[in-house]
Parts: structure tokens; C-alpha cells; sequence
């Protein structure tokens, strides 16, 4: 037990210089309280949490049908699916003194985002945006929200102690993965199942469309290996991509000239009521640069972690090997050396030939990360959110009840420290 020496540094150049000792297989900040729990409970090591040759093993085999353009726009019919579910969601939930306001909107968000990822990884809808969500589908995502809610405290000050005098902390880091791990293991026996039963009746596979028997076909990973893998993905992209929507939606509040421009780009895009494709995405450039804009001020991951590979000087400092470096994302972004007026939300700023386009350091906005250990849901996570904005921005007005700033907190991630007193209007 005991204290470890951190470097902070918010300079892109100094972040270059990191990246450039990450090593072959990069090492991140443990995140020790999730890794206590995989050990304890004899799970493996996957995507997330896991480190060096059996990492970059997990990496290889899973990159696949996360990244590929090709695998994503398979994906994008069950992610509208799921969007199109949340609008209807939305209007049965606004309530408030004229009916308007999603009161809980950072849990309908999660909500949504669970079940989006979970369509995407498990081929299978959860129910969580029904009048009456399943028990599994309740218990899972309370389970999810259990495990996010302990992770600061059970860290603070080492997780070791904390799981060795089982605290409050611990028993609920533990119960909550439990849980998680219980259920999803339940929905992908069950999906795998399905997959064997259709291959052996001689059926079309559509194995594209199907993440678990894409990678379970590859014969590259064990059983084990998938749940873990899997099951870590959806922890990294549920509060990521909820919060990430709920900080944009929370801007467009604040410019409603913008909303009726994203709805000028959205009709003139998809027109009214359409299914989303992929095809479309190309097109919904300002859709794009609002999550971007989102992403720079509001950056979910504040931080990129790193444990240097071997001795480096940073800053004229040297800095011995193992040592742990954190890249802050959230003051690059607030530096007026990269951003001219870096505090205003300006999405055009990333609109190439606009007035006030910035061709930024590469090193000041990496909102997923760097290299091999960037974030491996990037693209499904960004086609979530530009699905689901485009439907928001074409039925409705966004506006804040109370209209105030709304500071951040962090809890693992950077999050909105009060409720945002959204309302859906109805566009005329």
C-alpha cells in the first residue's frame, strides 16, 4: 500500500513525446478496483483493463468489427432502431408544468446508451426503454450505475485496502460487477447458442451483423475471453456516450441559432421520418462538428494516462521509466495558444473553410485516446450519437427550464454536478 509519483502535463508537444515511450503495448493507469474484482472472481483481463501480449491478443481479434467503416455500418439499422425507440421513449417520460421536461434525462440516457451498445454487442434488446423494463435488463443496469457510482471511493485511497478490509465501497464495487457479469454471460450463452443452432441448420449467417460469433468464430479467444471482453466494452460505453449527449444537448440549449441550423442539414439530408444509414452519416457534416465542439469542451475521459516505458525528459524534466504521466485533455482545450475564445461552444470552428476553422496541434484534442490504446468503440459510439442527435434535432426544440451554467464534477468521468432542466418541444 501507499502513495505512487504522477506527472500532469496539459502540452501537446510534451503529450507527443509520451506517446512516443508508451511502448509496444501501452500501459494505462490501473484502474484497480475493476481489476481487483476479475482476479477475485477468476474473470479475465480483457480490452480495458488488461495489459501487455494478452492485451494486444484482446485488441487484434476485437478491432475488427468495432473499427472497420464496413462493421459500423452494419450496425448503424439496429442503432435507429434504437433511436427511433427513445423518441417515443422520450414523449411518455416528459412531464414537468407543461409536460415538457425529461425529468431523470442522465438516466434515460443511460438507458438508451445501454441499450444501443447492448443491440450492437449482444444482438439483443434489453427493453430498457418498455413502460416495464425486464428484471435482468433493471438489475444490469443498476449494476452498471453501481459500478461507475463506487469506482472513485474504492480507489481512494488503494483499492487493495479497501477489498482487504471489505468495505462499503468494496461490497458494492463486487456486487455491482457480480451482477453485470451474471446477466451478460446469461445473454450471450444465449445469443452464441442461437448462432451454433442456426450454423448447423445449414442457414445464411450474418455474421457481420454479430459481433459475439464474429469474434467467437475467429477461434482466436475462449469463452471467458469473450464475455470479458465484451462486457468490458459495454462499461466503457454506456456513461461515456450518455454524458457525451447530454453535455451537447445541454449547449444546443444555449444556441438555439444552431439547433435551426442542424435541422436545416437534417431535412436536407434525410428529410422527414427516414431510416438513418450510413449514408447518411457521411453527409450530416455539423452533426459531426457538434459532437466534436462536445468532445473538446467537455471531455468525458479528462484525461489520457500512461506508464512510460523508459526514462524521457518532458518539459526539460526527466522523468524515469514507470513512471505514470496524465495528459490533461480538459486544459488543452481551454488553452487560447490552440483555441481562439477556447471557453465559447463554436461547432464551426471544425467546419473546414469556415471563418473561424482551426486546424488544431494533433496532440491537443485526442477525445478517445492515442494510438493502440484508443478508444476501440469510437466509431460505433460516435454513430450512436449522431444517430440519436439527428432524430432529436428534427422533432424538437431543445430548451433549458432554468437557463444557467452547469459545472462539471468528475466521477470516473467528467460529468454534468447538477440536473440540466431539459425540455423536448415539439417542432412545428
Amino acid at each position: 500500500f501507499g502513495n505512487f509519483d504522477m506527472v500532469n502535463i496539459c502540452d501537446p508537444d510534451a503529450a507527443r513525446e509520451v506517446f512516443k515511450v508508451e511502448g509496444k503495448y501501452p500501459e494505462r493507469l490501473d484502474i484497480a478496483p475493476w481489476r481487483l474484482h476479475r482476479e477475485d472472481a477468476g474473470k479475465e483481463l480483457a480490452v480495458l483493463l488488461g495489459n501487455d501480449k494478452k492485451w494486444h491478443k484482446n485488441r487484434t481479434v476485437v478491432s475488427r468489427p468495432m473499427l472497420r467503416p464496413q462493421s459500423v455500418a452494419a450496425y448503424v439499422l439496429k442503432i435507429d432502431d434504437v433511436a427511433t425507440d427513445m423518441l417515443q421513449h422520450i414523449r411518455s417520460v416528459r412531464a414537468g408544468p407543461d409536460g415538457t421536461e425529461v425529468l431523470d434525462l442522465e438516466n434515460e440516457l443511460f438507458k438508451w446508451a445501454l441499450e444501443s451498445i447492448s443491440a450492437v454487442l449482444f444482438n439483443e434488446r434489453m427493453g430498457l426503454l418498455q413502460d416495464n423494463i425486464p428484471q435482468d435488463a433493471q438489475d444490469f443496469i443498476n449494476g452498471m450505475h453501481d459500478a461507475f457510482d463506487s469506482l472513485t471511493r474504492a480507489m481512494t485511497p488503494d483499492a487493495r485496502l479497501h477489498k482487504l478490509l471489505n468495505t462499503k465501497s468494496w461490497q458494492k464495487n463486487k456486487q455491482a460487477w457480480d451482477t453485470v457479469f451474471k446477466i451478460g454471460e446469461k445473454v450471450m450463452d444465449r445469443q452464441l447458442q442461437r448462432a451454433e443452432e442456426r450454423q448447423a441448420r445449414g442457414e445464411a449467417d450474418d455474421g457481420q451483423l454479430d459481433f459475439l460469433w464474429f469474434i467467437s468464430s475467429r477461434e482466436k479467444l475462449t469463452k471467458e475471453e469473450i464475455y470479458a471482453n465484451a462486457i468490458e466494452l459495454m462499461g466503457a460505453a454506456i456513461d461515456t456516450t450518455s454524458t457525451t449527449l447530454l453535455w451537447t444537448l445541454y449547449q444546443l440549449c444555449h444556441r438555439p441559432d444552431l439547433q435551426d441550423k442542424l435541422y436545416q442539414e437534417v431535412t436536407q439530408v434525410i428529410g422527414q421520418d427516414e431510416v438513418i444509414t450510413y449514408d447518411h452519416l457521411k453527409n450530416l457534416h455539423l452533426f459531426k462538428a457538434v459532437i466534436k465542439e462536445t468532445l473538446r469542451l467537455h471531455p468525458v475521459a479528462f484525461a489520457i494516462t500512461r506508464v512510460i516505458q523508459q526514462d524521457t525528459v518532458l518539459m526539460g524534466y526527466k522523468i524515469p521509466a514507470k513512471t505514470v504521466v496524465m495528459v490533461s485533455l480538459y486544459d488543452m482545450a481551454r488553452d487560447p495558444r490552440l483555441y481562439k475564445n477556447p471557453e465559447e461552444y463554436r461547432p464551426e470552428r471544425w467546419l473546414r473553410g469556415a471563418e473561424d476553422y482551426v486546424d488544431t496541434h494533433p496532440y491537443a484534442y485526442l477525445p478517445f485516446g492515442f494510438g493502440t490504446r484508443s478508444c476501440i468503440g469510437r466509431r460505433v459510439a460516435e454513430t450512436e450519437l449522431q444517430v440519436l442527435l439527428a432524430k432529436i434535432c428534427q422533432q424538437f426544440v431543445l430548451k433549458q427550464r432554468n437557463p444557467r451554467v452547469i459545472p462539471a464534477m468528475t466521477k470516473g468521468i467528467l460529468m454534468p454536478a447538477e440536473k440540466m432542466d431539459i425540455c423536448f418541444i415539439e417542432r412545428q
